[in-house]
């Protein structure tokens, strides 16, 4: 897999943010919105993401969607995209993800992905290019689009740390936020007051950073990834909330 590749896979939001293991707030508003990133390798422009959550016309259903696409200089030379959707409920004070489906549309790799959660029967069917499995759940786990809602929420009323339980690929993920600092930014010539995050995946090495803006229900404005070939990030260009 190439570096965009990768970069697409490591910051795509399915893939960035957490969920709280209780997964409960005080306030049970989704935020619905659409907002408009930009990725980058080494202050390169490489990619788009067009991220949006809105409501179904079943009641208390929600869908996510994030779609990243190649921009600037990569565009010569790739025509890449990457689709994730996440539909999901409030079942009283707890995120019900209902499915997810991942897909890879790149000149390395064409990948479909879906993952669907039997709350009934407590496990998860995970599907792969028409390969499947099952896994066990206990109640609290999301797929890893979901995530993102579930960070904006659980940060209203959370002042430590987040560990959350991520259905993917056929096992549980666990990843960890831990509050660094309250921080103002400058992202695209707008300052931001945020809530600055660490999120460390498992026991692995790699830090991703997060700042979460607080006059936008906690969306991010700004990821970042150090990695051996250079510095990744997710600006944040525009955003539209609903309610």
């Amino acid at each position: 897999m190439t570096p965009f590749a990768k970069s697409i896979t490591l910051l795509s939001f399915g893939l960035l943010l957490c969920l709280a293991s209780t997964c409960s707030w005080a306030k049970k508003t989704i935020p619905l919105f659409n907002a408009q990133y930009t990725l980058h390798h080494n202050s390169f422009e490489i990619g788009q993401v067009a991220l949006s959550v809105k409501q179904l016309s079943e009641q208390h259903t929600y869908q996510l969607t994030s779609t990243t696409t190649n921009s600037g200089i990569t565009r010569f030379f790739r025509d890449d995209e990457v689709l994730e959707v996440s539909q999901f409920n409030v079942s009283g004070n707890q995120l019900k993800a209902h499915s997810y489906l991942l897909k890879k549309d790149c000149r390395s790799e064409q990948k479909e992905t879906r993952v669907s959660f039997n709350w009934e029967q407590m496990h998860v069917v995970n599907t792969t290019n028409e390969h499947s499995w099952n896994m066990s759940i206990n109640g609290s786990e999301i797929d890893k689009a979901l995530m993102q809602v579930a960070l904006m929420l659980d940060l209203n009323t959370s002042t430590g740390s987040l560990t959350y339980q991520v259905a993917d690929g056929g096992r549980l993920k666990q990843y960890t936020f831990t509050p660094l600092a309250r921080e103002q930014i400058k992202v695209n010539d707008t300052l931001y007051d945020s809530i600055k995050l660490a999120r460390k995946k498992d026991d692995k090495p790699l830090i991703t950073t997060y700042w979460c803006a607080t006059a936008l229900h906690n969306l991010p404005v700004l990821i970042q990834r150090k990695k051996t070939y250079g510095l990744f990030e997710m600006r944040l260009k525009s955003a539209i909330f609903n309610h």
